[in-house]
């Protein structure tokens, strides 16, 4: 029986080579080990060093060197789209913290037909369309594979063994745990600059934090971490070594002040070394191979979400929205202010990251530039604080 142990992902496989295809619904592309037989009567052994989710137009190679296609079959789906990409955001956290699983399509999110979830979505301002279409989710939605029965279609199937199909993460829980505080790339020692506007009285209450924050995500460093972070995902998702060299240098050199320089690489270094650890991928393998400098920190969060199939969107959006809440983390301390405070403050920045977030993505990497100048110089004149609780 022939084996095939080797996926070949759609666009890096001449489709018109298969000499068979095989059609499967969502459940039955999780596999590890399994006898498939196609539409023309190919039998094989799928045999995998690892569990995979298989994606509508993937070639399996078989030894021979031949190729089956797989064609994922139409199910009832539910297509859920966001008026804003927060509203979108909000929707793959509720979704997520169902455990749905959820695809990403474009700017859409895609899920099974059911009424409860139907229902809860709307509810939150989702537009709802009801479709038939394969169904491609985010891995981490199935834990172990399904017990073999018939389905319709072309496929037949035989049950070789009950694989673990991968860690049961799905790319939402990723995000929360990359860019929550807990994450030990050391967010809570930095300040960017806020600390000397706290001490000159650049900023002294909820409303002035508000606004400090609002225009370095608008329209300073926060929107061009934004771009280098678009530009990297993009370089990660087309396997552009070349432009993610590019980016990683740019953003690298890109910094106004000494401590801000010393701020994005440090965080960028350790969430490297903490993501490889903890959420390996091959894009940091490809990033380190095209840039083995100091790394920014939107860089290496960019090259994880690309790495690990997490749409730019969603991800952009949590980026900035990690940002927001760390600076107003340290402006809690600084001012102090309360908690509640706080929250207002991240609210209110809520149009702010959304528009910061459009923005980025529609902006070259060549017009990447800021106008923020007083938190540039709030960085610079940080340097020579004579008391400092930040780093930056």
């Amino acid at each position: 029986m022939r084996r095939a142990r080797e996926v070949r992902p759609k666009g890096r496989w001449n489709e018109a080579e298969a000499v068979d295809r095989v059609t499967l619904d969502a459940d039955d592309r999780n596999r590890r080990r399994i006898v498939l037989t196609g539409a023309g009567g190919t039998t094989f052994l799928l045999d995998l060093s690892q569990p995979a989710m298989l994606r509508d137009g993937d070639g399996l190679v078989l030894d021979n060197g031949a190729f089956v296609g797989v064609n994922g079959m139409a199910e009832p789906l539910l297509e859920i789209r966001a008026v804003t990409p927060l509203d979108f955001l909000r929707l793959a956290w509720h979704l997520g913290n169902r455990h749905a699983d959820v695809a990403v399509v474009g700017e859409s999110l895609r899920i099974r037909r059911d009424h409860v979830l139907e229902d809860m979505v709307a509810k939150l301002g989702a537009i709802v369309t009801p479709i038939e279409s394969s169904f491609d989710p985010e891995s981490g939605g199935h834990v172990n594979e399904p017990e073999p029965r018939e389905r319709p279609g072309n496929a037949v199937k035989t049950e070789i063994s009950a694989d673990v199909a991968g860690p049961s993460i799905a790319a939402l829980y990723r995000l929360q745990a990359w860019l929550s505080p807990s994450f030990p790339v050391g967010a809570f020692s930095y300040s960017g600059g806020l600390e000397w506007a706290v001490e000159v009285g650049d900023v002294t209450d909820a409303d002035t934090l508000r606004r400090w924050i609002g225009v370095v995500i608008a329209d300073g460093g926060g929107l061009c971490d934004a771009v280098f972070f678009a530009a990297a995902h993009r370089a990660v998702t087309n396997e552009d070594g070349r432009a993610l060299g590019e980016v990683a240098e740019l953003a690298a050199a890109f910094a106004p002040s000494k401590e801000r320089h010393l701020e994005t690489t440090a965080q960028g270094d350790a969430f490297v070394v903490a993501g490889q650890a903890a959420w390996p991928c091959t894009a940091f393998d490809r990033l380190r191979a095209v840039w083995p400098g100091p790394c920014a920190y939107p860089v290496a969060v960019a090259t994880a979400a690309a790495g690990h199939r997490i749409a730019i969107e969603p991800a952009i959006v949590a980026f900035l929205h990690g940002l927001a809440a760390s600076l107003i983390s340290a402006g809690v301390r600084l001012i102090p202010l309360g908690q509640t405070d706080g929250q207002r403050v991240l609210a209110a920045l809520e149009p702010i990251v959304a528009a910061a977030a459009a923005r980025a993505l529609a902006m070259p990497l060549d017009s990447v530039g800021g106008a923020a100048f007083r938190a540039d110089i709030a960085s610079q004149r940080h340097e020579t604080q004579y008391t400092r609780l930040f780093r930056s």
